[in-house]
């Protein structure tokens, strides 16, 4: 059969273009596994349980639902030793000498991927998690659970009692201060065009319903942490997150900066902003810090 020399041409940029997109399908593929994104899914986290430099943490306030049963291998992660309480603040950042201690015992180290796993209604505090271990260094390598451990148990997944025996990580903590602003920062830019602030807690508070003071910090527009995700405690896809920022009045290519009452429900909405590239700051001394300075808010004004 004869095939002219055009027709040639053409089958061949085909068969060229059929094996760049099954190279790139397959290079795609290796990068996802390799480079899990901020959120990972149960499929995920099961497919690669057994990876030698995963390290799956159990976050929680007390151990007793660790010791009832966890995620095979998960580690149990006490969550004031990352989210320290003091005399004047909530849910404070730790040092890093104190931060280093956790992380060692932990068995983390300069090569880990790290995994946050909550349980229950606790979805924000893996988040904040996540944003502490950011803020040391772990950065792309810490990532949440999707759904948590209900969505791993509901879907039948192995679980266990058993307490894994570690070995002492080595990770050194590397700070990153643009992950967090203080309130001198936030003074500095209320009225900064390029700045959106947002505030995370439940619409009430932002309204000045409720709340002492009530109110919320000038200029904020209002994206409550629970918006972001669904009844199930998995993250809303990216289109709606998108339409969710876009509806508050979220300036597109703004700096972002979450806050909340102590800076708990704040981080939900910041990796939520992370995730559909935002870029973006958690206020840690939140609400309490702001109005501790008698410092001025807004309130909504009064429906005739």
């Amino acid at each position: 059969m004869h095939i002219n020399g055009g027709r040639m041409r053409a089958l061949a940029l085909g068969f060229v273009l059929v094996v760049f997109l099954v190279a790139a399908a397959n290079c795609a593929s290796t990068d996802l596994s390799d480079n899990p994104s901020l959120l990972v899914t149960t499929e995920w986290l099961a497919e690669h349980l057994n990876d030698e430099n995963l390290v799956v943490l159990h976050a929680h306030w007390t151990n007793g639902s660790y010791k009832r049963g966890h995620i095979p291998g998960a580690r149990f992660l006490w969550l004031t030793a990352l989210a320290k309480d003091t005399p004047e603040r909530s849910t404070e950042l730790p040092s890093a000498q104190e931060a280093q201690a956790v992380l060692k015992d932990l068995g983390i180290s300069d090569n880990s991927r790290v995994i946050v796993y909550f349980e229950g209604q606790n979805m924000t505090m893996a988040t904040r998690m996540v944003l502490t271990l950011s803020y040391l260094g772990l950065g792309d390598r810490v990532s949440l659970l999707d759904g948590g451990f209900d969505a791993w148990k509901g879907e039948g997944r192995t679980v266990s009692k058993e307490i894994p025996k570690l070995k002492p990580g080595t990770f050194v903590p590397k700070l990153h201060p643009e992950v967090v602003t203080d309130t001198e920062w936030m003074q500095a830019h209320l009225a900064d065009p390029n700045v959106t602030i947002i505030d995370a807690r439940a619409r009430r508070f932002f309204d000045g319903a409720a709340g002492t003071p009530p109110g919320h910090l000038p200029h904020a527009v209002s994206v409550p942490f629970s918006s972001v995700a669904d009844s199930t405690n998995r993250m809303i896809t990216p289109d709606s997150l998108r339409a969710v920022f876009e509806k508050a009045g979220v300036k597109p290519g703004s700096h972002l900066v979450t806050y909340c009452h102590v800076g708990q429900q704040a981080t939900l909405v910041y990796l939520a902003a992370r995730l559909i590239g935002y870029d973006v700051s958690v206020y840690d001394g939140s609400f309490q810090d702001w109005s501790d300075r008698e410092l001025p808010v807004e309130r909504l004004p009064e429906k005739k």
